[in-house]
């Protein structure tokens, strides 16, 4: 008895993992980063995204620094210039979003312990000091800020599907359809009520 009805051979050829842009080799290295084919190796390094940075943001909407250690408008490389300050390995990864800020791409691993499970550096002992480490570092920094896609550069990249009752590009507004009309209000019958 067959339970897993594959009767048919298994492709050879396995499709290559994500490439790096072309012209870009593994192993090269950019502005003083080295590309890599495998980020399995920072899997379990802390992540930092600039939403934690953000002095535009309140403490309920993801900032994890104090207020007089946010910045404006931080962005992932800045945080990675300031990590490599600070005296850490880093890995930048400007693709990935924050599912609570995802128009702002970008996240910065940090590797906080070595391969035995100690502290690479003894001040900073948790993420928590990291953050503070990094806050004080990023106005120091001089970081080219990349241009931040808009909404239809999201879109035509694939990131994002098109949004329901938004035309497409070059296509024509629907046609207008008829309203529906209103639902006549009922009229309460009662004590008025007085507020104080």
């Amino acid at each position: 008895m067959d339970v897993d009805d594959m009767d048919f051979p298994l492709p050879e050829d396995t499709p290559a993992l994500a490439q790096p842009a072309e012209g870009i080799r593994i192993g090269q290295s950019l502005g003083g980063m080295k590309v890599v084919s495998d980020a399995s190796q920072f899997k379990k390094w802390v992540c930092l995204y600039p939403i934690y940075f953000d002095k535009s943001l309140s403490l309920d909407k993801g900032r994890k620094v104090s207020l007089d250690l946010a910045v404006d408008s931080p962005f992932a490389r800045q945080i990675s210039m300031a990590v490599k300050q600070v005296g850490l390995h880093v890995c930048l990864e400007p693709n990935k979003t924050h599912p609570r800020d995802f128009f702002r791409p970008g996240r910065v691993r940090v590797n906080l312990y070595d391969g035995q499970g100690r502290l690479m550096r003894s001040d900073i002992p948790n993420r928590k000091e990291l953050m503070r480490r990094v806050a004080k570092e990023m106005p120091l920094v001089n970081a080219p800020r990349e241009k931040e896609p808009t909404l239809q550069d999201l879109i035509d990249q694939g990131a994002l599907p098109a949004l329901p009752g938004v035309p497409p590009p070059g296509m024509e507004e629907p046609s207008s359809a008829p309203k529906p009309a209103k639902k006549p209000k009922s009229k309460k019958k009662g004590k008025a009520k007085t507020i104080v």
